[in-house]
């Protein structure tokens, strides 16, 4: 399934948000393929990938360390496709 999602970043600036992205890649990896990162402005982002394992995507998205570090990036996501 191919997922295109909107990321708004309310809080920080898209490279602190892209490091912090990056930062988790090799997780991401396990569940996605074909990944890639459009930047819109400094403060929105477009996500675009094929889920390889929803339940493990949700698992990593839900996890305390990355819920936390979204919360304090202002990370806004919205699913378009």
């Amino acid at each position: 399934m191919r997922i295109v999602a909107q990321v708004r970043i309310e809080k920080s600036n898209f490279h602190e948000w892209k490091a912090f992205f990056d930062s988790y890649e090799d997780e991401r990896l396990q569940f996605v393929r074909d990944e890639t990162v459009k930047k819109i402005n400094d403060s929105e982002a477009e996500v675009s990938f094929d889920v390889t394992d929803f339940d493990g995507l949700t698992a990593l998205s839900g996890s305390d360390a990355i819920i936390a570090e979204e919360e304090r990036l202002g990370i806004v996501t919205k699913i378009l496709s």
